[in-house]
């Protein structure tokens, strides 16, 4: 599941996307980090996707996690011999990250644990 959605986020206007933990470096922003979470509802698995982008990039940051993403990751997604649904959730609004000099905003899906053929 997790490869799937990089897959299809990586179809976006962003190309740089990582799945949390696989890196130890970050590419330069604009990027997007996907971090597979345990689902708030019992047997559910919960996605956060953090998109990192430059200072003055409000616009754009937010364009992209609150409309791109839900067009990227609406509907049926097939991948790794299953298909599965994304069902939108929460988001947080800009912050600043001064480690990576970047400013971010995070939008949550959640997905059932079960697979459909």
């Amino acid at each position: 599941m997790v490869k799937a959605i990089i897959a299809r986020l990586k179809e976006g206007s962003i190309k740089d996307v990582v799945l949390f933990s696989n890196s130890v470096q970050f590419p330069g922003p604009p990027y997007v980090v996907v971090k597979p979470e345990t689902g708030i509802r019992e047997n559910t698995r919960q996605f956060r996707i953090i998109v990192h982008h430059k200072e003055g990039m409000f616009d754009e940051l937010q364009q992209y996690t609150l409309v791109e993403l839900d067009k990227l990751l609406s509907g049926t997604i097939d991948g790794e011999g299953g298909r599965f649904k994304l069902y939108k959730q929460g988001y947080t609004d800009i912050t600043a990250e001064p480690e990576g000099d970047t400013y971010f905003m995070e939008r949550l899906y959640e997905s059932p644990m079960m697979w459909t053929h």
